[in-house]
């Protein structure tokens, strides 16, 4: 699994740096014997003096605490095909490093696993958890809560999709929508989704080629006023 391949090399840059640590807001690192946090998002640093010290949440830029040894099983489980082990030691450390950094990299290992095996609405879950998530994984979070009909909040994530200003957001957001429309007994609604990404979305071509698949290789027209580029 590619994904898998380029989350290690993430795995080994965050190893290389000092177990427990606060980067403060003003790029300031701070080291520490160990770290907590509380479900509010405050995270306390202990020094190697015994000196403990609060951050608030928004005080401070990464808190990192020592590599859990659960996810380091999980990796390994993952690596050897075993998927389904490593699930509940990557939610555990999704639960108990909240805040700590280490919850990141299992809720998006998680959510990629149970993607790839087609458990959408607990794929939606785990990437859920995700403070940040890079296109490739919101689009499959997108897509997860598609999958598991997830109707009260598909839509609503798809339209602030559109409205974020990311042009390759708002493109897989419309083939998405129209996908969910066309699902749904509405194929004149897909169609117009669709043409505004095959006609107002051509430097990304991938997506825009998708498009012009969905449309059924047909000629694509110039849009009506109501199938212009917005909603």
């Amino acid at each position: 699994m590619h994904w898998f391949n380029s989350f290690l090399v993430l795995l080994l840059m965050v190893c290389s740096a000092e177990a427990a640590y606060v980067v403060t807001q003003s790029g300031r690192q701070i080291n520490g014997a160990k770290i907590s946090a509380s479900s509010n998002g405050s995270v306390t640093l202990t020094t190697d003096s015994g000196q403990s010290m609060t951050f608030r949440k928004g005080q401070y830029r990464q808190a990192v605490a020592d590599k859990p040894a659960g996810l380091t099983k999980a990796e390994q489980l993952m690596k050897a095909g075993k998927g389904e082990q490593a699930v509940p030691l990557l939610r555990k450390v999704v639960k108990d490093y909240r805040f700590l950094g280490w919850d990141q990299t299992a809720a998006l290992l998680l959510g990629n696993y149970l993607y790839d095996v087609s458990q959408f609405a607990e794929a939606v879950e785990a990437f859920q958890a995700l403070e940040n998530p890079e296109p490739a994984a919101q689009a499959k979070h997108r897509d997860a809560l598609l999958k598991s009909g997830n109707l009260e909040q598909v839509l609503p994530a798809l339209e602030k999709d559109i409205a974020s200003g990311s042009r390759e957001a708002a493109a897989r957001a419309y083939l998405m929508r129209g996908d969910f429309k066309a699902a749904n007994g509405d194929p004149a609604g897909a169609r117009r989704d669709w043409l505004k990404v095959a006609r107002f979305f051509k430097a990304q071509k991938e997506l825009a080629q998708q498009a012009g698949e969905k449309l059924g290789n047909h000629e694509i027209h110039e849009p009506h006023e109501s199938e212009g580029a917005g909603k």
